[in-house]
């Protein structure tokens, strides 16, 4: 039986590969709910998947859930000071 295409399951598929065990479906699965949760899209999955890969030596889908805010926020673009006042002066 062939599985309906879910793009947050084959972007952890992708990174953390396929499922073998039922254990491994079941924490695999509380990984994609919470990540549908915080309105993650594949993008987001992989900034946070390099998040976790420069900051941990090894790493699962929870770890990778649990630090999915933190990775997102710092993969932000931080506006300089001198370009703040820069867009400020050009009345931006």
């Amino acid at each position: 039986m062939r599985r309906e295409p879910d793009e947050i399951w084959d972007a952890l598929d992708l990174r953390f590969g396929p499922v073998r065990t039922r254990a491994e479906r079941g924490r695999r699965n509380v990984a994609v709910k919470q990540l549908r949760e915080a309105g993650a899209n594949p993008a987001e999955v992989e900034i946070a998947y390099q998040w976790c890969a420069r900051n941990f030596t090894v790493f699962t889908e929870m770890a990778l859930v649990s630090h999915f805010g933190r990775a997102q926020h710092e993969a932000m673009p931080v506006e300089s000071p001198i370009s703040i006042v820069r867009r400020m002066a050009d009345g931006g």
